[in-house]
């Protein structure tokens, strides 16, 4: 009876697993999946199409439902990305339709499109990339189409290998779908016609932490790290009247809950240059230094500093009258000087309201752009017509720096004047001791590291927090210089010079 019992047991759970793994095999060839954000490319074009399911539902007939995110979709068919897109109208199509559903229990998934006057047509392509291969089925009743099942087998995805299936229209369009990944290929707005722009994956879907949108990629600074930018304001003139530059010092950088924080010290200085029409005498203005902050949600990517973040292809967030309008990602605006980078940005224009006529645009020129470096992970690179011109910055432990430093000479206090800000020693010249002083209440893990003029560490001492002063014991030592390093966590450091008699 034991054996019996035990093979019933063996039985049961096998097709208890049987069941659930169908289940997810069902799951496993969505073409899209809630929370993700997919990517596509089509060739002879540098920008990357950006989308991603934002809500789900059931619909009355009971199929499982999925929107995609709304976009200001370009009045001639262009998508957001393209350099001669600059109208635009609302639209609850995505590049591949207004919706996923999928009826529970089936293998049947059908992506779907909203009829929008005469620039689209109302459709729903059925796809079966579970049916067995070489099978057809009816995958659209207008026009009416059919499906083939033309291929299905382990392909390179990515650096990745998966399951893909080939589904071939009558018309001539193609669509591939991988197991894991989702659709692979498609045609643009679900054009039935073979000629129809084809869209293949550029990066395998992400969340968004592991995408170009998230913060932490795009702005990947530490304390210390400087940023300089040049502006060039637009003169209508023959001449150039006046520029910026502007330097930003990042002091402190944060992770709390889901927010990303930085505090930031800069500074600007305006030059003059004069000449007819400028209305202004050649000179230089130097403005006072201040301080700010930036702020992100790890969790959605918004920022209230960078409102277009982290908005999608054609994805747009209305504000009096104009909407900020996401690009998705293209190729650096050309002629920006500086140290933007080459690689794809993130790119986002502001357009705005012809209510009149239902549309918003025309797009304005490049000095209307906000462009964003994944790669480089220094933040913005242009904002209208400030552009990134130099950084000094530390990469997994090594300064790296791009362009010159000189023009940015006598913007924001120089280091002594930092370290003055933070803390002082007294008596300096010291005998036996010197007392710190920090101008703030110590920061849990605040640590003192003394250090002879060769840079050798001679002695160290936590801070307990909340302490405003500390002793820095010098008995025995032989005079001479001496560096105290005050070490602050998620702040740039300072360093004191302090002399032994």
């Amino acid at each position: 009876m034991q054996h019996a019992y035990l093979t019933l047991r063996l039985l049961l759970a096998a097709l208890f697993f049987l069941g659930a793994g169908g289940a997810d095999a069902q799951m496993a060839w969505r073409p899209f999946r809630s929370g993700l954000i997919y990517s596509y490319g089509t060739v002879g074009r540098d920008e990357v199409y950006t989308l991603r399911l934002d809500s789900a539902y059931v619909t009355a007939g009971g199929d499982s439902a999925w929107a995609f995110n709304r976009v200001l979709r370009e009045v001639g068919g262009k998508t957001p990305g393209e350099t001669n897109a600059r109208f635009f109208r609302r639209s609850r199509n995505n590049l591949f339709g207004q919706r996923l559903t999928w009826q529970p229990g089936s293998a049947e998934y059908a992506l779907e499109t909203v009829a929008e006057g005469p620039a689209q047509a109302g459709a729903i392509l059925r796809l079966r990339p579970r049916a067995p291969l070489g099978s057809t089925w009816a995958a659209s009743s207008q026009p009416a189409l059919t499906a083939t099942l033309t291929g299905r087998g382990l392909q390179a995805v990515g650096n990745q290998t998966d399951t893909v299936a080939t589904i071939t229209l009558s018309s001539g369009a193609v669509l591939r779908l991988s197991r894991r990944f989702g659709l692979l290929d498609g045609p643009q707005w679900l054009a039935p016609s073979s000629s129809a722009g084809q869209w293949a994956v550029a990066q395998l879907p992400a969340s968004l932490a592991q995408s170009p949108y998230s913060p932490a990629r795009l702005f990947d600074l530490q304390p210390g790290d400087e940023l300089g930018y040049l502006d060039t304001p637009i003169f209508l003139g023959p001449f150039i009247c006046s520029d910026g530059r502007v330097l930003r010092r990042i002091l402190s950088r944060s992770v709390i809950n889901d927010s990303l924080i930085y505090t930031f010290r800069e500074q600007w200085r305006i030059q003059s240059y004069g000449g007819f029409g400028c209305g202004s005498s050649v000179g230089t203005n130097t403005m006072p230094s201040t301080t700010g902050r930036w702020a992100f949600s790890l969790r959605t990517g918004q920022s209230s500093q960078f409102v277009v973040l982290p908005l999608l292809s054609g994805e747009y967030r209305l504000t009096a009258g104009t909407a900020y309008l996401g690009r998705g990602l293209a190729l650096p605006a050309a002629g920006i000087p500086g140290c933007g980078g080459t690689a794809l940005v993130l790119a986002f224009d502001q357009v705005f309201g012809n209510f009149a006529l239902n549309q918003f645009g025309p797009v304005p020129d490049y000095d209307g752009r906000q462009q964003f470096s994944s790669a480089l992970g220094v933040g913005a690179t242009k904002v209208r017509t400030t552009a990134l011109a130099y950084y000094r910055r530390t990469v997994n432990g090594t300064a790296v720096t791009c362009g010159s430093a000189t023009t940015y000479t006598g913007l924001l206090p120089a280091r002594a004047a930092q370290a003055a800000a933070v803390a002082s020693l007294f008596p300096n010249p010291a005998a036996e001791a010197a007392t710190l002083a920090l101008a703030a209440p110590a920061r849990p893990g605040t640590r003192l590291v003394l250090r002879d003029a060769l840079g050798r560490r001679l002695w160290q001492a936590p801070v307990p927090a909340g302490r405003m002063e500390a002793a820095v014991p010098l008995a025995g030592r032989p005079a001479g210089l001496y560096l105290l390093q005050v070490e602050q966590p998620e702040a740039a450091g300072v360093t004191l010079r302090l002399n032994k008699e």
